[in-house]
């Protein structure tokens, strides 16, 4: 317990205590194992202390030296922090993305069946529909009605917690018609209207730009890693010996040196290429983060196709 309050104290006074809150609401939108901070943060450091100790004992079995050992111990114990932070940030995402694409359905059913004249009976209707991620929305703000807050907080919550531009503009209309009396079925309307005409421009963007996406994706993992160890294969597979021996240009060792070198920079542009195709793709869907799930899919995959294409000759 003393390591998980000591860990809490490191990360806010490094990130900040609104980050935190904010991942915080993450674990509990995305019904995690670990609902809270404190929870996640043990799960961390037990996952870590396990990373660890197994990197430990493989660094010293492998006689690596003392620092080496102690860097890999470092790296296996803050990698669950790291790798567990991304995988609820990118789940927390998808079901954003998820609810954003609901919104207009539910718009337009709650248009239906919406109370006109209680804004409180229309969140515990909306509650009771068949719109799973967004019924669970509506039923924690309809629970903290129940609870004492007052209708505005409750849908203001809603708004924190999901951190969504366009979940945010439906429910700030909501909080206007409610604020100003209006009918809530036609503010409904109107608004599923809107995002309607809004998606149908979204998806027609997408349709080009998916294009662009996976272009990339082949470019970056094996096209470009291919033709390139090819080139590598085919020049490795030269007689250098001969041509020192006709007194043609450089000499052998010269030679060799060079084509090591020519390996060695090729390398390191796979692995950069990789990484800003990442990054773009990261920035094509609107999600920097996405950057590290991409990167551990392409680096890899080029990796493997730039070394068969070498053995290939």
């Amino acid at each position: 317990m003393d390591a998980v309050i000591l860990f809490e104290g490191i990360l806010k006074s490094s990130i900040g205590a609104q980050k935190l809150k904010s991942f915080e609401n993450k674990l509990l939108l995305n019904s995690s194992r670990t609902k809270t901070l404190k929870t996640w943060i043990g799960l961390c450091v037990i996952e870590g202390t396990v990373l660890m100790s197994a990197a430990m004992v493989l660094a010293w079995k492998l006689n690596l030296r003392a620092d080496v050992l102690l860097i890999l111990g470092a790296a296996g114990f803050f990698a669950p922090f790291g790798f567990n932070y991304l995988f609820e940030d990118i789940l927390f995402e998808k079901r954003k993305r998820k609810k954003e694409e609901l919104l207009c359905d539910l718009l337009l059913e709650a248009s239906v069946f919406c109370d006109n004249n209680s804004m409180e009976r229309s969140i515990a209707k909306m509650a009771e529909h068949d719109f799973p991620l967004l019924r669970d929305d509506f039923a924690r703000a309809y629970n903290e009605i129940k609870n004492g807050a007052s209708i505005e907080e409750a849908l203001e919550r809603i708004k924190e917690l999901n951190q969504s531009k366009a979940y945010s503009r439906v429910i700030d209309l909501f909080i206007q018609g409610y604020l100003s009396g209006a009918k809530l079925s036609e503010i409904m309307k109107e608004t599923a209207e809107d995002l309607l005409e809004t998606k149908a421009i979204i998806r027609e963007r997408q349709a080009v730009m998916l294009v662009t996406k996976y272009t990339l994706l082949l470019a970056a993992g094996i096209i470009v890693p291919a033709v390139l160890g090819l080139i590598i294969g085919l020049v490795s597979g030269l007689n250098f010996d001969s041509l020192g021996e006709l007194s043609i240009g450089m000499g052998v060792e010269e030679r060799k040196e060079m084509l090591k070198n020519a390996i060695f920079g090729t390398t390191v542009y796979v692995f950069e290429y990789a990484g800003i195709s990442s990054f773009f793709l990261a920035l094509h869907e609107g999600n920097k983060k996405q950057f590290w799930v991409y990167l551990l899919f392409l680096l890899p995959t080029a990796l493997t196709a730039f070394s068969l294409a070498q053995a290939f000759y």
